[in-house]
């Protein structure tokens, strides 16, 4: 089990490393650039040796890029959806490019149409950059919360995103915080053992690359989008205690999205209760 955190890149991306060895991540995700910004990253051949060299010397090859915000594969809007299919292209680009694992990224909205009616353009949009980008990253489609008419908060709907777009390279990303605020409950032992059954039942847990382990500062089924410190939220700490030994789920690196106890994002605290609710011996020093 490894368990690790979004770091920032301020800086550069180099510096993504030094974070995560600083709060004792296993694991890291980053954004390669502003998460609301279309703005693309030119990388040296200097720069891309130098990630690699630091991904072999730290053993942090649990590595993944988190796609902008701004995605929105389900939009009726032809410039958007060009927007969108290329930007996603582009972090495919960059993790061959880096080595790193995949790309996780928010499906979008489909704005009032219907899941129905967008569901083969996602899954051409998704395949197009999957050709555009060959190599071996991943696509990780991450659930939703099902705030408004965002797709991919329920497995059924992701399950039919990645027969529409039929490659080997598409994955899960399972959000705690959404699959909570989704309806499914992962704070009592009878809604995790229905969730991981769904799970196994619509996508295959085989198919889970990652986990983004994070609280709910809202409760079950409410659809709302709001990451808590591990054990502080809904979920609470026997929530996550129960899922860390689900023995389905412990395959895929955890990833924590939290606040932080000092507001600056995912920290040692954190990862320490999860190591802790794991089961996993204390980080040194």
């Amino acid at each position: 089990m490894l368990i690790g955190a979004h770091v920032s890149t301020q800086g550069g991306i180099l510096t993504a490393f030094d974070r995560a060895q600083a709060i004792g991540a296993e694991a890291v995700q980053i954004h390669a650039t502003a998460p609301q910004s279309w703005r693309q990253l030119e990388l040296s051949p200097e720069t891309v040796a130098e990630f690699r060299d630091r991904m072999a010397a730290t053993g942090l090859d649990a590595f993944f890029l988190h796609a902008v915000y701004l995605i929105n594969l389900a939009t009726a809007r032809e410039d958007l959806l060009e927007k969108s299919e290329g930007s996603l292209r582009h972090y495919l680009e960059l993790a061959n490019l880096l080595g790193a694992r995949g790309v996780i990224f928010h499906p979008g909205s489909h704005k009032g149409l219907g899941f129905d009616q967008v569901l083969e353009q996602l899954g051409a949009a998704m395949g197009r950059a999957l050709l555009a980008a060959p190599g071996e990253s991943l696509l990780l489609i991450e659930n939703s919360a099902g705030a408004g008419d965002n797709v991919g908060s329920s497995f059924n709907q992701i399950r039919r995103m990645m027969e529409a777009v039929d490659s080997d390279r598409v994955r899960l990303c399972l959000d705690t915080a959404h699959a909570f605020t989704a309806g499914y409950d992962l704070a009592s032992a009878e809604g995790l053992a229905a969730m991981v059954e769904e799970l196994e039942r619509e996508i295959g847990t085989s198919r889970l690359a990652a986990i983004h382990a994070n609280d709910s500062k809202a409760p079950l089924g409410s659809n709302r989008d709001r990451h808590e410190n591990i054990g502080d939220g809904f979920i609470g700490a026997e929530g996550f205690r129960r899922l860390l030994a689900e023995p389905r789920l412990t395959g895929a690196p955890l990833l924590l999205e939290v606040p932080g106890l000092e507001g600056k994002g995912p920290d040692r605290a954190n990862v320490e209760r999860l190591r802790e609710l794991a089961g996993l011996p204390p980080l040194p020093g």
